[in-house]
C-alpha cells in the first residue's frame, strides 16, 4: 500500500478519505500545485504527514515506503527537502530568505524541491510578505511549498489564498493533551445539539440547554487550560534548576512566558474551533439529509436516523445562515472573542432553524 493510504493517525471520515483521494489523484497524474496549505490540531502529526506527502511525490513508485527517498523523507534528511520551523516566538525573515536561496539551487537529487514551513501562522509581517512574493512567482515548476498550521485563522488571507487548503482530523492518542477532555467535550457537544434539536419550538426549553450546554464547555476549555499552565510551570521549575548563570536564566524564563502564552491562547483557540468545527458538521449533515442525500454523505453516520427523524421543519436558509455566524465568530478568534457569549448566542440559534 502507499504510503498515503496507510497512515494510522487520521481519523476514518469523510475529510480526511476525499483529502487522501485528492492528493493521490495530484501525485499520480503530476499535476502537482506549487503550494499546499495543511491545518489541524497537532503540528508533529502535520509533520509527518507533509514528509509523507513529500515522499510521494519524489519517490519513482508514488510513495512505495520502501525506496530510498521514501525512507530518509520520512526522516527529513532528504536532500531536496528544507524544513522551516520559527526559532521562538516568531518565524522571521531571515528563515523566508534561508528558504529562497534553497528554491533557487539546482536539485541536489532528481525530483522536486520541498519546502515545509512548520507553524507558519508565527511568521512576522516582513517574513509573510517575502514569502508571498515566492508564492506568487516561484522561481521554477519544481518548487513546492508546503505549510502547516494549528491556527489557520491568524494567518494572512493572502498567504492563504496562494495556497491549496486541506483541513485534517487526527486519532488522539495517550500523550496528546487533553485527550480526555476532548472526548468529554464531543459527548458534551452530541447530547447537547440533539437536545436543542429535540426542543424545537420551546424557547425556555431551548435557552435552558444551551446556557447549560455553555457552561460545560467553557468548564472544560478552563480545565484543559489549567492543565497545560501546570505543565508550563513544571518547566519554568526545571529551568530555575539548571547550571546556567542567573541572568541567563531569567531572560531565558522571559522568551519561555512568551511562548507560553501563545501557546495558551493558541489551545482556548483550538478548543473553540473544535466546537466551531462539530456545530457546522451537524449543520452539514442537516443540510444534507433535508437536500436528500444518503447516510454514507454525513459526517456522522451514527446520526443519520436522529436527522431523519428531527429535522423535517428545518429551513434550509437558516441552516445557511447560522454556519454564516459560526464562521463569522472563527475569524474574529484571533481578537479574543467572549467564548461564552459566542457560544451562547450560537446554540440559542438552534431554535430558529
Amino acid at each position: 500500500m502507499k504510503i498515503l493510504g496507510n497512515i494510522d493517525f487520521l481519523t476514518e471520515d469523510n475529510t480526511n478519505q476525499s483529502n487522501i483521494k485528492l492528493l493521490s489523484k495530484i501525485i499520480e497524474s503530476d499535476n502537482i500545485s506549487h503550494a499546499y496549505l495543511f491545518y489541524g490540531n497537532n503540528m508533529e502529526l502535520l509533520f509527518r504527514l507533509a514528509l509523507a506527502f513529500a515522499a510521494s511525490i519524489n519517490c519513482p513508485d508514488n510513495g512505495c515506503g520502501s525506496c530510498l527517498i521514501c525512507r530518509n523523507t520520512g526522516k527529513g534528511v532528504y536532500p531536496n527537502i528544507l524544513i522551516v520551523e520559527p526559532e521562538g516566538n516568531i518565524l522571521r525573515i531571515e528563515e523566508i530568505a534561508r528558504l529562497q536561496k534553497f528554491v533557487n539551487l539546482s536539485s541536489y537529487n532528481p525530483g522536486k524541491k520541498i519546502c515545509i514551513i512548520k507553524e507558519s501562522e508565527l511568521m512576522n509581517q516582513e517574513a509573510a510578505n517575502r514569502l508571498l512574493k515566492t508564492l506568487e512567482d516561484p522561481p521554477d515548476t519544481d518548487s513546492i511549498f508546503i505549510l502547516l498550521t494549528e491556527d489557520i485563522s491568524i494567518m494572512l488571507p493572502t498567504v492563504i489564498s496562494r495556497c491549496l487548503v486541506y483541513s485534517w482530523n487526527f486519532k488522539f492518542n495517550e500523550n496528546v493533551r487533553g485527550k480526555d477532555d476532548f472526548e468529554v467535550m464531543d459527548k458534551y457537544l452530541d447530547e447537547g445539539i440533539k437536545t436543542i434539536i429535540t426542543l424545537q419550538g420551546s424557547s425556555t426549553g431551548v435557552s435552558a440547554a444551551s446556557i447549560d450546554l455553555t457552561l460545560k464547555l467553557i468548564e472544560i476549555l478552563k480545565k484543559m487550560e489549567a492543565g497545560v499552565k501546570a505543565d508550563l510551570e513544571k518547566e519554568f521549575g526545571e529551568v530555575k534548576k539548571s547550571d546556567f548563570e542567573k541572568s541567563d536564566i531569567n531572560k531565558y524564563i522571559e522568551i519561555l512566558k512568551s511562548k507560553h502564552k501563545r501557546k495558551i491562547n493558541k489551545f482556548h483557540n483550538l478548543g473553540i474551533s473544535r466546537v466551531f468545527d462539530i456545530i457546522s458538521a451537524w449543520l452539514e449533515d442537516i443540510l444534507a439529509v433535508k437536500l436528500g442525500a444518503g447516510k454514507k454523505s454525513l459526517n456522522f453516520l451514527k446520526n443519520y436516523s436522529y436527522i431523519s427523524e428531527n429535522v423535517k421543519n428545518v429551513k434550509i436558509d437558516k441552516i445557511f445562515k447560522l454556519m454564516g455566524v459560526i464562521e463569522g465568530n472563527r475569524n474574529y478568534l484571533n481578537y479574543s472573542i467572549n467564548s461564552e457569549l459566542a457560544l451562547d448566542n450560537i446554540f440559542l440559534q438552534f431554535q430558529n432553524i
